[in-house]
């Protein structure tokens, strides 16, 4: 008869966690956490090692041609010039600008309805809405009167928020007014959540111009690169190009 084995359940053995009284050290660093760790430190080891010999060894006299391509800025990084698109054609370079002038596009339209929300929020700009107030009877629409239904002033009437009541003005007339800690800590809030929308509104507004100045010029860089006869004019000290009418057919 056969033996069962396969069917029996087998114990797991499984690698014990951090214990309680080392739980302030992170969690415990099992052994394939560790030969990672450590094939990674040798492996920048010897990168180091590699180019300490490479500077030791360097030669400030020396020539090589990739120096025409490379220069290094005021930090010391590396600088190196384009070299791809002196084999590209000018369909090509064309196609490329035309990519980037449609990334652009997309940027200017993300950030466009950004902007557009931000100014459609009556939180963050005085609104200028309308109070309608309905009445049930006809008599009661003649002898309306909105300073008495609001309980201000005439002057008052045509501000939408902060209307003051005629009760509220009298008290602000006393010299002992005082104001609640809790609102002022609430108006400093609220206006600093504004002074912050409105920061934020101005960037977006600064990035829209620098888009479409960027815009501007890789739609010329474009047309000129289309076959046409062209002149080159200076107007009112711009730099500006007039192409030659052509007739359609």
């Amino acid at each position: 008869m056969a033996k069962l084995v396969h069917n029996v359940q087998k114990k797991q053995h499984r690698e014990r966690g951090q214990i309680s009284s080392r739980a302030r050290f992170g969690l415990l660093e099992k052994k394939k956490d560790y030969k990672l760790r450590s094939a990674n430190f040798h492996k920048n080891q010897a990168k180091l090692k590699i180019l300490k010999e490479k500077a030791k060894e360097h030669n400030d006299d020396e020539f090589y041609h990739s120096m025409k391509n490379k220069t290094t800025n005021e930090n010391g990084i590396l600088i190196q010039k384009r070299q791809f698109t002196d084999n590209l054609s000018n369909d090509e370079v064309l196609l490329m600008k035309g990519q980037d002038l449609n990334y652009i596009n997309m940027i200017s339209s993300k950030d466009n309805k950004k902007i557009l929300k931000s100014l459609e929020n009556p939180n963050l700009f005085k609104s200028n809405g309308k109070h309608t107030v309905f009445v049930e009877e006809k008599n009661q629409f003649d002898n309306f009167q909105p300073e008495e239904y609001f309980q201000t002033s005439k002057e008052l009437l045509g501000r939408r928020e902060n209307r003051l009541k005629i009760q509220q003005l009298i008290e602000d007339n006393d010299d002992d007014i005082t104001i609640d800690n809790d609102t002022t800590d609430q108006l400093e809030d609220s206006l600093a959540e504004k002074k912050k929308e409105l920061d934020l509104l101005k960037q977006r507004l600064e990035r829209e111009n620098q888009l479409s100045t960027v815009k501007t010029k890789l739609q010329l860089q474009r047309e000129l690169m289309k076959p046409g006869s062209k002149k080159k004019l200076v107007k009112d000290g711009k730099v500006v190009f007039k192409w030659k009418q052509q007739r359609k057919k």
